[in-house]
């Protein structure tokens, strides 16, 4: 039997390198990019209107905020009244048209919001600061220089890089990314996981159950959990407990980049994975580790393919994916920070457990006063399926850690989406 970071260590070991491919932007939300993203051109590409109203030219050492006068900048032949300067209307400018017309002193022309400046204009006044009447606009508000301009290159230079290599493609990133003119990136591609399913006892749900039989319900989480992840399950299907099954399931699983099994791999009589994947030539690197839930947990290389034989239970299942698995399938698609996040977080109540062992105890994290709290789910058996649906962290708890007082710090690994969690840079443990 193994540490849990031996056993980690063990199976990033074995990830392949990353496998790219050129995918449209449709395509691209949620993968990790293979490349990094430069602007050719500068963003905006031309100073533009960031209002609806009226491009006007302001002279920089007349505006002061006292005189309403003080906007019509060098306009000596403009008619200024107690409601602010008339200008003279050259033309309208729409978004995705260019001004014709050079604006100087007492002139002004009317203007979108994402159109092109005017030559000579150097500032814009909103509509709602203006009353048009005909070929002329009345200024009713001192404007300076640079007043509602959006300035060329201003959000990103040209031959900026916007995106780096490694970065996860949210969908304000694929935007970025187009708007610097990219119809395709080159990401990461998924990898494809192999699920099995193992035991006599395991129904597809749907189907009415016999006597002593169960629904699988490990394969919808790992499928959930895949998803999640980044990569494609693939239902290799339910196994029974027979050892020739056993091997045709792994075989055909063998096909995907990775395979993930649960149920099988304790030392129960019928428990037949591990012999299986013998017998398929794995190279077996564990298959005990110093763990709770989850301590029955197999790996092994079958003709190149890493393979995860799972353990049964359903919170064990889950917590072996999420501590072996994930990070497997993150680093094989490239992302840098292949762990969950990790926060600190106060101990809302005891908690003791036995030496010899690393934990992992479902937990909700809530803050109060800023700070993160984590208080226990309940019930922290290995098959208490409700335990993993509330909890949004896991509390980790080291091997030779035996009783934390209430008030403690300690470690929590975010697993919930709805937390705003700043991935931990290394190995939580």
């Amino acid at each position: 039997m193994i540490g849990i970071r031996e056993a980690v260590t063990h199976c990033l070991n074995t990830v392949p390198h990353v496998v790219t491919e050129s995918v449209p932007l449709e395509q691209a939300y949620g993968r990790i990019l293979a490349e990094d993203v430069t602007a050719t051109s500068p963003l905006p590409p031309w100073d533009n209107s960031a209002m609806d109203g009226f491009a006007l030219r302001v002279d920089s050492t007349s505006v002061t905020p006292e005189k309403q006068s003080d906007i019509d900048v060098c306009a000596e032949s403009v008619t200024v009244d107690d409601g602010g300067p008339h200008l003279s209307i050259t033309e309208t400018i729409a978004a995705g048209s260019v001004g014709t017309e050079v604006i100087s002193a007492g002139l002004a022309a009317r203007i979108m919001t994402g159109a092109p400046l005017p030559l000579g204009a150097n500032a814009v006044v909103m509509r709602e600061h203006a009353t048009a009447t005909g070929s002329t606009v009345q200024i009713h508000t001192p404007a300076s220089p640079g007043q509602h301009v959006r300035r060329m290159g201003e959000d990103v230079a040209a031959g900026e890089t916007v995106m780096h290599r490694g970065s996860t493609l949210t969908p304000a990133a694929v935007g970025l990314c187009a708007a610097v003119g990219r119809s395709h990136l080159t990401v990461a591609r998924k990898p494809r996981v192999g699920l099995i399913s193992t035991g006599d006892e395991i129904v597809p749900p749907g189907q009415p159950l016999g006597p002593g039989q169960i629904y699988s319900s490990n394969t919808h989480a790992l499928t959930g959990l895949i998803l999640a992840t980044g990569a494609v399950p693939v239902d290799c299907g339910i196994a029974p407990d027979s050892l020739d099954e056993t091997r045709t399931a792994f075989t055909k699983a063998a096909e995907c980049d990775l395979i993930v099994s649960t149920g099988g791999v304790s030392v129960g009589d019928f428990d037949v994975v591990r012999q299986a994947m013998r017998d398929l030539g794995a190279k077996m690197q564990f298959w005990k580790v110093k763990i709770k839930p989850g301590k029955p947990l197999a790996f092994g290389v079958i003709a190149d393919t890493p393979a995860f034989g799972l353990p049964g239970n359903p919170v064990s299942c889950q917590v072996g994916f999420l501590q072996f698995v994930r990070p497997w399938l993150r680093m094989a698609m490239g992302d840098p920070k292949p762990f969950l996040p990790v926060v600190q977080a106060t101990l809302a109540h005891a908690v003791s457990k036995r030496a010899g062992r690393a934990e992992l105890s479902r937990v909700v994290l809530h803050h109060d006063n800023g700070d993160w709290v984590a208080s226990l789910t309940g019930t922290q058996g290995s098959g208490n399926q409700v335990s993993m649906v509330t909890a949004n962290g896991l509390l980790l708890l080291s091997e030779d850690s035996v009783h934390l007082e209430q008030g403690a710090c300690v470690s929590v690994q975010v697993v919930g989406q709805t937390l705003n969690a700043q991935a931990d840079p290394g190995y939580p443990w």
